[in-house]
This record gives structure tokens, sequence and C-alpha cells, in this order.
């Protein structure tokens, strides 16, 4: 549900080969591994410079073609380096950020990418001793997962959450999926007392959709949804227009409100990326197009 590209601080790439190949030659580290730590540490510089570029983009069209490549640049990396934390979680972000991109046009896709997305989260999270043996219980037992969760957690507990739920919701028809959706939530809400307006109040943009996508007899709450959408909308100063689209996309639509639809996805039309937002223009273009296509279907939704 979060548009957003890969992205971390990194120092330059050359201080970063000085600092590897001096540490190279005093340890005496093998050559192979030397190279293959100064390839990793490039392709992170590179993903720093490709984020940063993406987030600031006004063509959705040309990111979503583009990204794949990046995508397969990262599954190369991780055949080599399968257990490295920074490459595992930097997937998980790049799959489950692509499929929020597609998954208006390509339901199926958009699964199989959140499916990827969610193997590499829960790939890094079990790396984790005290809490492997959680990710597969019940949620009884699961619930005790937040106890040994610290705040620099934060990044990958989202990105797996995030993805875990794409995964989920465009897989309604499977019990079994669902039957993961209370720990997904678990999560979300956890990642919302320790910083609830982390990547522009996605936490709460997150359940809001999920809280007004719902039926009541598996959880879902209007009311609370509509908390969610407003929270998202103060912590971000109203420039995330994408808290409009999916507002009136799942609240409006839910509760049959053809009036509050249409106007929050007009309002998303007339609106531009405010100056201070840079990092939100590709998010916001993308959510004039979906405004664009809600609006098209409106007389046949209502």
């Amino acid at each position: 549900m979060v548009f957003a590209i890969p992205h971390r601080r990194f120092h330059s790439t050359t201080q970063y080969i000085i600092k590897i190949s001096a540490l190279c030659i005093l340890g005496g580290i093998a050559f192979s591994g030397c190279a293959n730590r100064i390839k990793i540490s490039l392709a992170q510089s590179l993903v720093a410079d490709v984020a940063q570029a993406t987030e600031r983009h006004d063509d959705p069209a040309l990111v979503m073609q583009s990204m794949p490549a990046f995508l397969l640049l990262l599954e190369g990396l991780l055949e080599e380096n399968p257990r490295n934390a920074n490459l595992l979680l930097t997937a998980t972000e790049g799959y489950a950020s692509y499929a929020t991109l597609i998954e208006l046009n390509d339901r199926e896709r958009a699964h199989n990418s959140y499916g990827r997305a969610k193997e590499f989260g829960l790939r890094a999270l079990h790396k984790r001793k005290k809490i492997r043996h959680l990710l597969g219980a019940p949620f009884t037992q699961f619930s005790t997962i937040t106890a040994h969760l610290k705040p620099k957690d934060l990044p990958l507990v989202f990105w797996t959450a995030s993805a875990w739920g794409g995964w989920i919701s465009t897989n309604l028809e499977s019990m079994a999926a669902l039957a993961d959706l209370p720990k997904v939530i678990h999560l979300m809400e956890w990642v919302i007392g320790v910083d609830e307006g982390f990547k522009h109040a996605a936490p709460h943009l997150f359940l809001g959709v999920y809280y007004a996508a719902l039926p009541p007899m598996l959880g879902g709450q209007p009311d609370r949804a509509l908390h969610h959408f407003n929270r998202s909308h103060e912590l971000t100063n109203g420039t995330s227009l994408m808290v409009h689209v999916l507002k009136a996309r799942y609240y409006a639509r839910q509760i049959f409100d053809r009036d509050l639809h249409d106007a929050l996805l007009r309002e998303v039309l007339q609106t531009e990326t405010a100056p201070e937002a840079s990092d939100l223009i590709l998010q916001n273009e993308m959510a004039k197009t979906m405004a664009r296509q809600l609006l098209e279907e409106s007389d046949a939704f209502f």
C-alpha cells in the first residue's frame, strides 16, 4: 500500500571503496572476499542514488518499466550473499514497492511480487534467534514477538508487514492467508507505537486500508479506518495525495458515500505536489493516475 523505493544513507562510493580496500589489505582478507564486499558497497551506493531519483520522478510508467532490472540486480547479489541483512531488507522494500505500483492493473503479478517481498522480509527476521520460532506460530504465541523487537528493527518490520499484508490482499480466496492477517496488523500497530510518522505516516495509511477493506466478520471497522486515514493526512500536512485516493477507494466505497468519494478524488487531481514534498513526486503522480481511473469507474460502482 506504500509507494517508496528502497533508500538508506550511505557514504560516497569512493569512501566505501577506500575503507573496504584498506581493511582488506590490513586484515589480509582474501581478494575474492574483498571484491565481493566492494561490489555490495557499490550496489548499495547505486541503490541510494536510484532511490532519490525515483522518488522525485514524475513518470510512474517509466519507473514501473525500469524497476524489474533493479530487482534482478538485487536477486543476483542475494544469490551470492543470501544472508546479507541489508540486501534482504532492500529486496523486501523493492518488491513491495513494485507490487504496489502495479497492483491496480496487474493483480496477479503484484501478488507474486508481494510474495517475494514477504519471503525476503521473513528471511531477514528469521536471522534473529529470539523470534525465529515465533514467525510460524499461532497468533497467541506470535503476539509475543514485539517484546523482542527494538526501534532499529522498525524498517524491516514495516516492510515485511507491508509485503505480507499486500500478499494477503491479493490472495483473499485463501483462508490460510487470511489467518495471517492478525499477525500483520499486530506488527503494524507496533510500528505505529514506535514511529507513527514513518514513511510519511504510511503505517496509518496501511491500517486505514485494512480496516476499511475487510468485511466486519473479518475485523473490518470503518470508524477505525477513518481514524487512521485522518491521522495519516494530519501527519503529512496533506502533502501525500495517496491518503485521499485510498480513503476514497476503500473507505468511501465501503460506506457507499459517492459525494465523499468523488470529492476526495477531484481534490487530488486539483492539487500540485508541495515544494517541501519533493520525495513524494512519484507517489503523488501515481495517486493522480489512480484518481482518474477511480473517477471513471464511479458511475458503475455507485
